[in-house]
């Protein structure tokens, strides 16, 4: 299939829509930077680099990741709406929508068959929650940016993205060790196929729920999973907590994934917290388990400058010393400018400690104790 001629079918399709009635949207965020790291490759993923050397080039979502996306609604009457998103991926430094499909990545994982890759869903929203049909966020992924050290940004170098969310997580190792429905080739648990979603509100308090088929011929179980997070915001105040439950596709192993934490605003600052674990089973035997701990806090330093600075520790164990145990301390900070509300520029500053065995990250590369990196980049918002 031709994906440009689709995507431009599809813009104009929405423009059209749009100039008809108020209730479709096009939306995107274009993010591109110039990026030097010194012992990191430079998608700057989990993963020291292979080589000692520095390397420099343009870097894509440091800021915020890059998207497009459609969204809409339709007011059915008696407080029921129709709902639907179509959300991709966008890569500024190569114009892909699949980052495997770049400079230095790994082509054969490519999920090009997945061009709504973010999301692709359609629903209903009541007067008693919204229900939603279709590929969607993780329930962890729902809630994780607002308790983030720092608020989401770096999807790639993350560590609440990359292990709490499991969107990078080092834990697939084939076909059989792969959790859920989404992205085996990736490796990525972040989004689930086949997902039915319901949320609901209740005052100050959000509760998620979330099952995904496994669609196993004869195995309910199987490539399943079922998931569930509850929120709680008033003021400056946001307390969240999610636990997720998935399967492999012969039910033989499980992962499940639970973090908790707050971000609490007060004049000009911003503080943030949480705790994330996961354990996998790699056998029915073996488990992996990985800690994520993070806390970061923003200044408001005028209403053009934000500052935001975040630490996280990773802590990663085999049962039975299968492995020996590997760490990662990361300090990551960013400096924004911002010139209106859709646009800004950022200068972004990383500092990583390895230790242990962190070969396992990396598909057994060497690598350097420390690294570090930084970007210069803008980000706009459509």
């Amino acid at each position: 299939m031709n994906y440009k001629h689709f995507a431009i079918g599809l813009v104009s399709l929405a423009s059209g829509v749009a100039h008809a009635q108020s209730s479709t949207t096009i939306y995107g965020v274009i993010d591109a930077g110039t990026r030097y790291s010194s012992g990191l490759g430079l998608s700057a993923t989990s993963s020291p680099s292979a080589s000692n050397a520095s390397t420099t080039g343009l870097a894509s979502g440091v800021d915020r990741s890059g998207r497009f996306g459609f969204t809409g609604t339709e007011d059915l009457g008696g407080g029921y709406q129709a709902l639907f998103k179509l959300e991709s991926d966008l890569y500024t430094n190569t114009g892909s929508t699949n980052a495997n499909t770049g400079t230095g990545k790994d082509a054969a994982a490519a999920t090009t068959d997945k061009f709504f890759e973010r999301e692709a869903s359609v629903g209903i929203a009541t007067p008693f929650g919204k229900v939603l049909f279709g590929r969607q966020q993780s329930v962890i992924r729902d809630i994780i940016d607002e308790i983030d050290a720092i608020d989401g940004r770096f999807t790639g170098f993350n560590p609440n993205l990359q292990f709490t969310s499991l969107n990078s997580a080092s834990l697939v190792t084939s076909s059989g060790t792969y959790y859920g429905t989404g992205d085996p080739g990736n490796g990525s648990m972040m989004r689930q196929d086949n997902a039915v979603k319901y949320i609901a509100q209740s005052g100050p308090v959000t509760g998620t729920l979330l099952y995904s088929f496994g669609g196993v011929a004869g195995s309910t179980p199987s490539g399943s999973s079922a998931q569930a997070g509850l929120s709680y915001r008033d003021g400056g105040l946001v307390l969240s907590a999610a636990y997720e439950n998935l399967n492999n596709n012969n039910d033989t192993l499980k992962l499940t994934a639970y973090t908790a934490g707050g971000r609490y605003t007060f004049g000009d600052w911003q503080i943030a917290a949480n705790y994330g674990s996961n354990s996998a089973d790699n056998t029915p035997t073996t488990q992996i388990k990985t800690d994520i701990y993070s806390i970061g806090t923003t200044y408001a330093a005028t209403s053009a400058i934000d500052l935001t600075l975040g630490y996280y520790n990773v802590n990663r164990t085999w049962t039975n010393d299968v492995k020996p145990d590997a760490t990662i301390n990361r300090v990551i900070g960013f400096a924004e400018y911002k010139f209106s509300k859709s646009t800004l520029v950022y200068l972004e500053l990383d500092h990583n400690k390895w230790g242990g065995d962190v070969t396992q990250f990396q598909g057994g590369a060497a690598n350097k104790s420390t690294t570090t990196g930084f970007t210069i980049g803008i980000n706009h918002q459509i």
